[in-house]
């Protein structure tokens, strides 16, 4: 049966953009990190007979008539959604899927607090991510988190569909995970590289 598929993505995997215009228009979502778990996403449901649409990041419900219409299935890969700075896009976005007719499949969402795990500093985002919580579950028999901090918080909200699936990046490859270390010390000479979110000023330092 042939599948169309709306993609909670920046862009596509096949889409080829200079590295002027990626920065000029943000195609990476301010983090790469965005492009490898939709990549993986695109990947696991890419199959004959599905046509996958990026959606562009875009959320708004006055599309929800349009996307009934053009799509099959809405799926939503995310990351550290519920966090403080994120509420009111999961609150857009849980207007839009309440006005949805197709199922909505979320993959890899996660909490973001300290170290700890401390879920008390949530408190503020409880109504918000209760609120998309509702509204997905209203569409779809479960939702896919990345962790068990995350799958906590949740049923401490009272939802009980919840499954800890991971990041959909660790199934880029396949459904094994392999890690392999070719080295087991680092050294003085060792080059390393890293990346940096330019938003998080904390990072400055470094």
């Amino acid at each position: 049966m042939h599948k169309r598929i709306l993609l909670r993505a920046r862009k596509g995997p096949f889409d080829v953009l200079s590295a002027e215009e990626t920065y000029e228009r943000d195609w990476i979502g301010k983090n790469t990190g965005n492009l490898v778990f939709s990549h993986a996403a695109h990947k696991l449901l890419a199959t004959s007979t599905a046509e996958i649409t990026p959606s562009r990041f875009r959320a708004d419900p006055r599309d929800a008539d349009e996307i009934n219409e053009k799509y099959d299935v809405f799926v939503i890969p995310l990351a550290n959604a519920f966090r403080h700075d994120y509420a009111k896009r999961l609150t857009t976005m849980a207007r839009l899927i309440e006005r949805l007719k197709i199922p909505v499949v979320v993959l890899g969402v996660g909490a973001q607090t300290d170290v700890d795990g401390n879920l008390e500093q949530l408190r503020p985002i409880d109504e918000p991510v209760s609120a998309f919580c509702r509204a997905v579950l209203d569409h779809s028999h479960s939702i896919g988190v990345r962790g068990e901090i995350t799958e906590n918080y949740l049923r401490k909200l009272g939802f009980s569909a919840v499954e800890q699936i991971g990041c959909p990046s660790m199934f880029l490859h396949g459904d094994s995970l392999r890690i392999e270390k070719t080295k087991a010390t680092l050294g003085i000479d060792d080059r390393l590289a890293f990346v940096i979110s330019p938003y998080v000023k904390a990072l400055a330092p470094l």
